[in-house]
């Protein structure tokens, strides 16, 4: 039989991992669940899946690999819901973008069973596009050069984590692997910042006495700068309160930010103006273009992935249907 992973929640990313494993041809059966049995039929017809289930139990039984595809919320919810039915030996993972909640929840699981934390980011190319599938597309190529963040704890197992390099790699992600407490401070500042600086931009637009006439105005602009807004409320919620230490000194960063920039205005100084939106405009290149800080080397992601199918497939099949074999 072929080593089964499971993928937990159908939707752009969950649906883009399905087809980016059934682009590389690995010998593997893919089960996927969502609640939404729409999701599950579209995943199928996208040919995402071997097979949907469901019933989540019934999903998850035989699986090397369980997949949480979700935001926080669903994932600790799905932690709760598998913590006494997952066998000793299979490997869980879920795509959250914190990550210490998640690891302090999936201490429920049974002894044995391993828990590696992942995020993927997906990185804008130098020309400021993002990635094919970035909209709400799922797409085989979404992860094509993303950096996907693991975060095992001390105590994961060599072998559960090589097996999580392995899937990463043939995602066509590179890996990156960081301490939780790290990885949620990062996060902090370069990914849920944005979130609370689009909702409190929609917030005070749509809370003025002027938005009846603003409204009118409102166009691509506005709809680009609130995406983020667009969240479900709870999940979001619950994220930003998971991350409110770090996010309140970044709220005082970016206040202060503000507070530069409305002094400039009240100066009316054209050249300081201009000195102001270069210096951001000149950082914003920088990181487009991979120049943040000290070069990485580069290397040859496409030699790694050559050996990621074995390394996957071969590390997946000792762990088919819960305890490691011998």
């Amino acid at each position: 039989m072929k080593p089964r992973l499971t993928i937990i929640g159908l939707g752009r990313l969950g649906t883009s991992i399905g087809l980016a494993l059934k682009k590389t041809s690995a010998e593997l059966e893919i089960v996927g669940h969502d609640k939404d049995r729409q999701a599950i039929g579209a995943a199928q017809k996208a040919g995402a899946v071997d097979k949907g289930e469901w019933n989540l139990y019934n999903a998850c039984e035989g699986a090397g690999l369980i997949v949480l595809a979700m935001p926080l919320a669903g994932v600790l919810e799905n932690i709760n819901l598998l913590k006494d039915d997952v066998a000793p030996g299979v490997i869980v993972t879920d795509t959250a973008s914190v990550k210490m909640p998640v690891l302090e929840a999936a201490r429920v699981f049974k002894p044995g069973v391993h828990f590696i934390g992942g995020n993927p980011v997906f990185r804008p190319a130098s020309d400021g596009t993002m990635p094919s599938g970035e909209a709400q597309t799922p797409s085989a190529d979404l992860f094509q050069n993303a950096v996907y963040c693991l975060t095992p704890s001390v105590t994961t197992e060599p072998d559960a984590v090589q097996v999580l390099t392995g899937f990463v790699s043939m995602l066509g992600a590179k890996p990156l692997f960081l301490d939780a407490m790290e990885h949620d401070g990062l996060a902090a500042g370069a990914q849920h910042l944005a979130t609370v600086m689009e909702a409190t931009l929609l917030k005070t637009i749509t809370a003025s006495s002027g938005w009846r006439e603003l409204n009118k105005f409102a166009g691509a602009e506005l709809y680009q700068a609130t995406e983020l807004a667009g969240g479900e409320p709870a999940s979001t919620a619950q994220l930003l309160l998971t991350q409110r230490v770090p996010l309140q000194s970044w709220i005082d960063t970016y206040t202060q930010t503000l507070r530069e920039l409305k002094a400039l205005l009240a100066q009316d100084d054209v050249a300081a103006l201009e000195k102001w939106l270069s210096a951001a405009q000149q950082a914003r290149a920088l990181w487009l273009n991979n120049q943040v800080g000290t070069a990485e080397p580069t290397t040859d992601y496409s030699e790694l992935r050559s050996g990621a199918l074995r390394m996957f497939i071969g590390g997946l099949a000792t762990r088919f249907g819960g305890e490691k074999k011998k």
